[in-house]
C-alpha cells in the first residue's frame, strides 16, 4: 500500500510540475541496482535459479547488478539484468549462496530475471529466467 501511496504522489508531482518527466502508468522505469527491493528481487532470482539448474553441482551467487527497471502492475515487477558467479557451495547444500566463496575455476553466467513482487499478499514469484554462459 504505502508503494502505491508513493506511485500515485509521483504521478500527481509529475503532472503538477512542467519540467518533471512524463510517467506512463506500467511503463517500466530504471531504477538504482543497489535499492533495497532491488538487491532482495535479485537474491530471491539466484536461490530459485539455482534450485532449477538441477545439472550443475556448484550454487552460483550475485557478481554483479548490471542493470535494474521496475515496473507497477498488478505488483511490481523487478527486471534486473544480473552477473552471476559459480560458488564453491554445493548447489543442494544452501539456499543462500551469499556468504559462498567463488569457486578457484570461474564460471559465470549473464541473466535476465523478472521477478514479481506483490507485497500485499507477501508474493514473490520468478516469472522470467534467461541465462546464458559466458
Amino acid at each position: 500500500m504505502f508503494v502505491w501511496f508513493w506511485f500515485v504522489v509521483c504521478v500527481f508531482a509529475a503532472g503538477r510540475c512542467p519540467n518533471a518527466k512524463h510517467v506512463m502508468t506500467g511503463q517500466p522505469q530504471k531504477v538504482p541496482v543497489s535499492g533495497t527491493g532491488v538487491v532482495k528481487a535479485a537474491r530471491f532470482a539466484v536461490v530459485e535459479f539455482n534450485r532449477a539448474n538441477t545439472e550443475e553441482l556448484f550454487a552460483y551467487k550475485i557478481v554483479n547488478i548490471t542493470s535494474a527497471k521496475m515496473q507497477i502492475v498488478a505488483g511490481i515487477n523487478y527486471i534486473l539484468d544480473v552477473q552471476l558467479g559459480r560458488t564453491m557451495c554445493k548447489r543442494r547444500d544452501t539456499d543462500d549462496s551469499e556468504p559462498c566463496a567463488l569457486h578457484p575455476e570461474p564460471k559465470e553466467c549473464q541473466c535476465c530475471f523478472v521477478v514479481t513482487d506483490v507485497p500485499w499478499e507477501n508474493s514473490h514469484i520468478l516469472t522470467q529466467s534467461k541465462c546464458h554462459h559466458e
